[in-house]
């Protein structure tokens, strides 16, 4: 039998930054479950960066990062399984069962959900991006209304565990899942241009010119390739939005 489409699904990316028991968690999980309980299939990707710098300092290991992408080191990585797949995804699945969200935490790897090969250029020790994503079994998940949260870590059978920069998780995911929308709702109120204004609309050929010519720096190069690759897979609806979700943000097109 072939699988529907999940064009009535919403990925939601946030920020490790969004839920870490501040009012802007108690906003953004209030909204997610608001959206599940009109009947919205939901999946959420989280990340957590900040917190598990956190953690690095205070076991004496240094963050790097290049092109807005954590370096993890063998020493990183089991540090980032612990705060983001244990610590992270766990406040989130409480935080939704409080408010009636049958959420189900999980990482990337589990139910070999989506496979992941390492990025090597630049070398980034043991990061990867998502190359398959297995839409039955988040489907079925989905069809018993329920609402995986899922920590950006997954699986490469040669390397083992790879951290994923979770905006780019939640691309492949929307793109395999055949999403009807994708939102990154981030820090920031959505895209920002030199002056400081906010870009209300970029198209694929915008965001192509502020990753070539090195306009987005830091955690919105991820953002805005991860834009880029959903758009690609005909995501009909993507955003970048600021953390109380109001606004509208910036509206990713062709």
């Amino acid at each position: 039998m072939t699988r529907r489409a999940s064009r009535s699904l919403t990925v939601l990316k946030v920020g490790g930054d969004l839920v870490s028991g501040s009012d802007l968690e108690t906003a953004v999980l209030d909204r997610a479950a608001a959206a599940w309980d009109e009947g919205e299939e939901l999946l959420l990707v989280h990340g957590g960066g900040s917190e598990l710098s956190r953690w690095l300092a205070r076991l004496g290991i240094e963050s790097r990062f290049v092109g807005g992408q954590r370096v993890t080191t063998s020493d990183a990585l089991p540090v980032a399984l612990m705060v983001l797949g244990g610590l992270i995804n766990r406040r989130i699945v409480e935080g939704l069962v409080k408010r009636g969200c049958p959420a189900v935490g999980l990482t990337g790897a589990d139910g070999c959900g989506t496979l992941a090969v390492p990025i090597d250029d630049p070398p980034l020790g043991a990061v990867g991006r998502v190359v398959s994503v297995n839409a039955p079994f988040y489907r079925d998940l989905i069809d018993a209304r329920r609402v995986p949260v899922i920590a950006s870590l997954s699986y490469c059978a040669g390397r083992g565990w790879l951290n994923v920069n979770a905006d780019l998780m939640a691309a492949s995911l929307a793109a395999g899942l055949k999403a009807r929308r994708l939102l990154l709702m981030t820090g920031v109120s959505g895209v920002l241009a030199g002056d400081g204004r906010m870009y209300a609309e970029l198209t694929l050929v915008e965001i192509g010119r502020l990753l070539d010519e090195r306009v987005a720096t830091e955690g919105m190069i991820p953002k805005l390739e991860a834009c880029r690759a959903a758009l690609r897979a005909r995501v009909p609806e993507v955003r970048i939005l600021g953390p109380d979700g109001h606004g509208g943000g910036t509206r990713c097109t062709l």
